[in-house]
């Protein structure tokens, strides 16, 4: 056993500015963290994969064995209005470093989620994209980018996200 036994959480950001691993426990509250500059996404891209996961790796073993324990399952978020084919790259990167993908979801609900906003909008800004959601009884019901790309989320969307 580990020096930490605990019900974990973790979040990866790979951001333009920073790419951030953050540890929470079963309550929500941290537990620990790690970020480091950002030189591998360019407007919520991954342009140098290797570097990513080369990136990612260290940062996810350092946290390791900070707290004694494996760090498997993360979920990370992604800038809204990005393509399909940009979200599996992220995805790729987040299992290339070791861990399980758990969830995927976009910025602006991963923040409003995190600060128990269930009306109103969050806006995420940050060193490359930024988003705005719209949130209605805890569900994230629009989505605007900075491309001004307006998006209407169906119920089905909003229960996958």
């Amino acid at each position: 056993m580990g020096l930490f036994s605990f019900t974990q959480e973790i979040a990866i950001d790979l951001g333009t500015a920073n790419i951030v691993i953050a540890v929470v426990d079963a309550e929500n509250r941290p537990v620990a963290g790690i970020s480091t500059a950002s030189k591998v996404v360019r407007d919520g891209i991954v342009v140098d994969y290797i570097g990513a996961v080369r990136a990612l790796t260290r940062m996810k073993a350092e946290l390791e064995a900070k707290l004694g324990c494996t760090l498997d399952r993360a979920a990370t978020a992604i800038p809204p209005g990005i393509m399909d084919g940009n979200v599996r790259c992220i995805c790729n990167v987040v299992e290339g470093a070791g861990f399980e993908v758990s969830n995927v979801v976009d910025e602006p609900t991963a923040a409003a989620t995190v600060l128990g906003i269930d009306a109103g909008a969050v806006v995420d800004v940050g060193g490359g994209t930024t988003g705005v959601g719209s949130i209605t009884a805890g569900d994230l019901v629009s989505i605007f980018s900075q491309e001004n790309i307006y998006t209407t989320l169906t119920p089905e969307e909003q229960t996958t996200r």
